[in-house]
């Protein structure tokens, strides 16, 4: 198996995934679809295959927990997140492809209260969430690189592997790994802390321990960037509260109503005429209504706010969707298997004139 012809391969196509599956062709993921390349892959070429590019260390955590996170670079310098795990034909290898080039806040398709927003926030929480291969790393490297351009400030990143390579600039940056550079992410925030950091930007917040650090961090005068796997602002709210046992999920509350500055929810959808995917967000901004909600556990009344705000400072998905959608880059039908509302989806279109 020549897996550097075949990353080139994948990169030219415009690939964002690559799926090594026994008995099976290499799969690559396009736009979000899935396209067979080659013959089916023996499984000893892919166990050969990881072989030579696994570290000691992983092949042993692969063995041991029958999965394993890894970061792979290419000969040519492409990085890829890998993930090696057993499965009933063997041991299959998903590799996500990780661009070389960090795209500048203004092409990702934000507007502009959420660059100035972010680019003046002095402390609080920042969360990116969406499912998987929905551009979180992206959009946050994008963030962190911008402010690193403009301002001198420290950043700390904890990563689970480094994905972007951001570049000091005018303020310094380090970016550690888990397993490498930390034990877990609990240790390396509490690290950061004595680190003098202005920005921490955590992976990702995936229990008690790490939410709990994450808080603090923002809690003390830094700027938190972290992402989540949930759909909206609401939902993030609600996953992060209920971590945490009945009776600490009041001081929760408070500490959340605190430090949440905005939750930035993101889905890519297919162009209209098919040339790639395009992004649809939600944006919550922090404001005393929100922060009121959250303290007296009024989740429920959170996509109210989003739906009749007038600061301009918010955007519902379904806002984001009619927008796509009146500019042509997205397809009504598109808008509709990708909303959380499709009633109110249409209700808004049917203000716009589509039918």
């Amino acid at each position: 198996m020549e897996l550097e012809k075949l990353i080139a391969y994948a990169v030219e196509e415009g690939a964002s995934d690559m799926h090594f599956v026994p008995h099976l062709p290499l799969h690559i993921r396009v736009h979000k679809e899935l396209k067979p390349v080659g013959e089916p892959l023996d499984p000893k070429s892919i166990q050969d295959m990881l072989v030579q590019i696994l570290k000691p260390d992983a092949k042993g955590r692969l063995q041991k927990d029958r999965q394993v996170d890894f970061l792979h670079v290419s000969g040519n310098g492409v990085r890829l997140r890998g993930n090696a795990f057993f499965q009933d034909k063997g041991v299959s290898v998903c590799f996500r492809i990780i661009p070389k080039d960090i795209l500048p806040m203004e092409k990702i398709g934000f507007p502009n209260f959420v660059y100035e927003k972010l680019m003046n926030l002095q402390h609080g929480l920042v969360l990116c969430v969406g499912a998987t291969g929905q551009g979180k790393s992206t959009t946050l490297a994008a963030i962190m690189q911008e402010r690193i351009n403009q301002k001198t400030e420290h950043l700390i990143t904890l990563e689970d592997p480094i994905e972007y390579l951001l570049a000091s600039n005018n303020g310094i940056v380090q970016q550690r790994e888990l397993g490498r550079d930390i034990v877990g992410f609990k240790q390396g925030i509490k690290g950061a802390l004595r680190e003098d950091p202005d920005m921490v930007m955590v992976g990702e917040m995936r229990d008690l321990e790490t939410i709990s650090s994450t808080l603090t961090i923002a809690e003390t005068g830094h700027v938190a960037f972290a992402t989540l796997h949930t759909n909206n602002g609401p939902q993030t709210i609600t996953r992060i509260i209920d971590v945490f046992p009945a009776d600490q999920q009041a001081q929760i509350r408070s500490q959340l109503a605190a430090t949440l500055a905005m939750v930035i929810s993101q889905r890519l959808i297919p162009r209209a005429d098919g040339q790639g995917l395009v992004l649809a967000y939600e944006i919550l901004t922090s404001n005393y209504a929100i922060k009121n909600y959250i303290r007296q556990n009024k989740i429920f009344q959170i996509p109210n706010v989003l739906q009749t705000d007038s600061s301009g400072e918010m955007i519902q998905f379904e806002q984001s969707l009619v927008g796509l959608v009146l500019a042509n880059q997205i397809t009504v039908e598109q808008a509709e298997k990708n909303a959380h509302d499709t009633e109110q989806l249409r209700s808004i279109l049917a203000a716009n004139g589509v039918q």
